[in-house]
């Protein structure tokens, strides 16, 4: 009869830790499952926002390239223009205009007329 009670209590006791183990092997787990989530997650933002920037980039350089050929139009039908003609034109800061133009001249497509100041203006070469 003790061998009996003896028994049931270890099988007890043996069902209770291994219940507690694998209680605690359960919960780390479903925490590994949850970082692993946390980072999968971070992952899926960080391409977006890359590709986010990609998307922009390449909108950028579109709006880019249509301004530039925008002031080249114009320079064909009024034959010199100021900074501040392409400002208006295409309303944008004076900053930019001259971007355009200094970038539009490297690329030996306009050259400048003067050498300094507001009163230089630019005509196609």
């Amino acid at each position: 009869m003790i061998g009996i009670l003896i028994f049931i209590i270890g099988a007890g006791v043996g069902f209770l830790v291994g219940w507690l183990l694998l209680r605690n092997k359960l919960k780390d787990m479903q925490e590994m499952e949850r970082e692993a989530g946390k980072v999968q997650r971070e992952i899926n933002t960080e391409r977006e926002i890359w590709y986010g920037f990609s998307e922009f980039n390449e909108k950028m350089v579109a709006i880019k390239k249509e301004r530039k050929e925008r002031i080249l139009e114009e320079l064909k039908k009024v034959g010199k223009m100021r900074t501040s003609r392409v400002t208006d034109l295409l309303d944008i800061s004076r900053a930019t205009a001259f971007r355009y133009l200094e970038e539009l001249e490297k690329e030996s497509a306009i050259e400048q007329v003067g050498k300094a100041g507001r009163e230089v203006e630019y005509k196609i070469k």
